[in-house]
């Protein structure tokens, strides 16, 4: 259908679900964590909609590859794990095009000759489809010669399109000016996604000039559309009071509707608000809560924080086993507060198995992003030989990084042990130490 896009079509449009379709792309493959990915999309209507056989489909196809958290949601979902109709997945889900969700793909000569014609719409659905290699080979530079054929026309879609390549520098060079200039048109429109887009480059200054009340004005119009990035938008710009009187009530209002949305970010600044009793009455459990879907879709912030909670029994039972896998999902993200702690973990055997070289690998690196528990954890890792051959040295050369830091506990431990090792180091290895510690200081640690 090349007819003209309008409302929730235009939005989903400009939303495109690039993470669903990279999950997809990989699940296909048999890749266990995309599956995995896409099935909790799924189940939680994450940037697609909700659909409990389609999360069945591809947790399950996880689940036989081992993925332990797939398993676990299962479980909870009720799946009967024993059954082999439950492993089995339905009949292949029919893909759409991921610009145009509830739209027929047109055949490719069809959509061909009407963006030739000069049909606006076929034009972007073309640009769309040489972006995406969808019936095309990809390339970006056609998308962008089609995007702008569109837009030159008035086509809202081109326009947001186009200002889209110019933003991320797609099949042209990258032009914030330019990109600024198309998303107005787009936003001038209504498109929602141009809006959001608009407000973020005229909040950043980039493209012109910074003007926070302006950009709040962008955001609230997307807002009013039910755009979860403007929602959260909004809430930030109330709890920091930029471009917006300081509100911690409206923040909240504003995070709570774009976390029911299934906002990440919001859902995460929400609990931290509800954690802390700001702008709203103190919900340490719903806190819990939001934490854990904020984490299902990926947030490092909120895989910390759950797994922070199951770890220290606070409101939630305390689970050192899942408080280990989420601060592992948090870790592997490179956070390196969940990196410190989960080296606690395993040197402690709380919710893994003992093992000081995994406790090392951790230690080392969170400690290496400057995180000074880490530092003095590794530096008696080191000192004492504990899952890495002692090196008396090293030992020195973490203390030193731990004693600079600002945590005043840390400071305090290490420079005593600062001063009980140095007399078990010669005049040699002190210059050794005092070389590698300028090093690793300045970022340039051999």
């Amino acid at each position: 259908m090349l007819g003209t896009q309008q409302g929730g079509a235009a939005d989903r449009m400009a939303k495109e679900p690039e993470l669903v379709a990279r999950n997809r792309r990989l699940a296909e493959t048999g890749d266990c964590v995309a599956q995995f990915n896409l099935g909790n999309m799924y189940r939680i209507g994450y940037q697609i909609k909700a659909d409990r056989d389609l999360a069945i489909k591809w947790l399950s196809l996880a689940a036989r590859q081992g993925h332990e958290e797939a398993t676990e949601l299962l479980l909870d979902m009720g799946v009967d794990l024993s059954s082999p109709a439950s492993v089995d997945p339905p009949a292949s889900e029919i893909v759409a095009d991921s610009l145009f969700a509830e739209e027929p793909r047109e055949d490719p000569q069809t959509l061909l000759a009407a963006a030739e014609a000069g049909n606006a719409d076929a034009q972007v659905a073309l640009g769309n489809a040489y972006r995406f290699g969808t019936d095309f080979a990809v390339d970006l530079e056609e998308a962008v010669r089609w995007y702008r054929s569109a837009a030159s026309q008035g086509a809202a879609l081109g326009q947001y399109a186009l200002a889209t390549m110019f933003d991320r520098g797609l099949g042209v060079e990258q032009d914030a000016a330019e990109a600024r200039s198309w998303y107005t048109k787009a936003a001038l429109q209504g498109i929602s996604g141009a809006q959001f887009n608009l407000g973020n480059m005229i909040f950043q200054g980039r493209g012109g000039e910074s003007n926070p009340e302006v950009a709040a004005d962008w955001f609230r119009k997307a807002a009013e559309q039910g755009d979860a990035a403007a929602l959260f938008a909004l809430g930030a710009l109330y709890e920091r009071g930029a471009g917006l009187p300081q509100d911690e009530l409206q923040a909240v209002k504003h995070y709570r509707d774009a976390a029911e949305r299934g906002d990440a970010d919001a859902q995460f600044n929400l609990a931290n608000m509800l954690r802390e009793g700001r702008g709203t009455a103190a919900d340490p459990g719903e806190a819990a809560s939001l934490y854990r879907r904020a984490g299902e879709q990926g947030l490092a912030a909120a895989q910390f924080n759950y797994g922070l909670m199951l770890a220290t029994g606070q409101t939630i039972a305390r689970n050192d086993t899942a408080a280990a896998r989420w601060l592992l999902r948090a870790a592997e993200q490179g956070d390196r507060r969940a990196q410190y702690f989960l080296g606690t973990f395993h040197e402690q055997g709380r919710g893994v198995s003992r093992d000081s070289g995994a406790a090392f690998e951790w230690y080392l690196r969170a400690a290496t992003q400057g995180d000074p528990r880490a530092q003095y954890d590794l530096a008696t890792l080191y000192a004492a030989g504990k899952g890495i051959p002692a090196d008396l040295v090293e030992a020195h050369v973490w203390l030193s990084l731990a004693a600079g830091s600002t945590d005043a506990e840390v400071v305090e431990a290490a420079s005593q042990a600062l001063k009980s090792l140095g007399g078990e180091l010669d005049g040699a290895a002190l210059v050794e130490a005092e070389r590698r510690f300028r090093a690793r200081n300045s970022g340039s640690a051999s």
